[in-house]
């Protein structure tokens, strides 16, 4: 019987619905597991002995617990869409964020050598319709972290940021875009820009070009200044 560790992406087979639990009870393909997969974190409605891949997402005293909206899953969904170039040594996966009720995750690939990761994942992403139907954005991965919190606001145009102050003490960043642009980078509710903070593990405030910096001047000579 193979070992059902946290993170790992498993097939299963619905075995009914729970009444009044709001969750499926789903039995592990390959072993005698039953794992409980809870309705809101389920990426569209099952019915019983339809088919699904999930990752684990907790084992608590026995009860093992799935999800296809956590970082483990879009992270797994993604390293097995893109299998062919990451066993070439093309790209690696870095790291998946994701945001409670957001129906999209960010995905931050690394090119290996000269390569470009989003060219290179590019022919492949579509296969991930087969795992889920919310939206992955692919986010390029950068040593530079100026560059990398950039990159990880897309899909807002990368273009519009006007300046970027970041405190790795902090572990901070304000990104100055065109005021035409704020809600592209903020996203519905907040999410495009939560989902970027998760990815970094970097607070990061988006503020209008026309907006002055706030705090006392001590905080502010924190930010190591990058203009765009």
């Amino acid at each position: 019987m193979p070992s059902i560790k946290i993170g790992r992406l498993v097939r299963c087979t619905v075995v009914k619905d729970l009444p009044g639990k709001d969750t499926y009870l789903a039995l592990i393909k390959g072993t005698e597991l039953l794992a409980y997969l809870p309705k809101r974190y389920a990426n569209r409605t099952y019915g019983q002995a339809e088919e699904l891949t999930a990752a684990v997402f907790m084992t608590t005293e026995g009860k093992i617990s799935l999800s296809q909206r956590s970082p483990q899953y879009f992270r797994r969904i993604t390293e097995e869409t893109l299998a062919e170039i990451i066993r070439a040594g093309k790209v690696r996966v870095r790291k998946a964020a994701s945001v409670v009720n957001g129906a999209f995750a960010k995905v931050s690939i690394e090119g290996l050598g000269s390569v470009d990761p989003l060219s290179a994942s590019l022919p492949y992403l579509d296969k991930v319709k087969t795992y889920t139907t919310d939206t992955i954005t692919v986010v390029r991965y950068s040593p530079n972290m100026k560059e990398y919190i950039v990159n990880s606001l897309v899909p807002a145009p990368a273009e519009k940021v006007t300046q970027v102050l970041y405190s790795q003490s902090l572990r901070e960043a304000i990104v100055r875009v065109d005021p035409r642009y704020c809600g592209f980078f903020v996203g519905k509710g907040g999410t495009n820009v939560a989902t970027a903070a998760k990815l970094l593990n970097v607070k990061i405030v988006i503020k209008s070009a026309e907006q002055e910096m706030t705090g006392t001047r001590e905080r502010e000579a924190e930010y190591v200044r990058a203009q765009w």
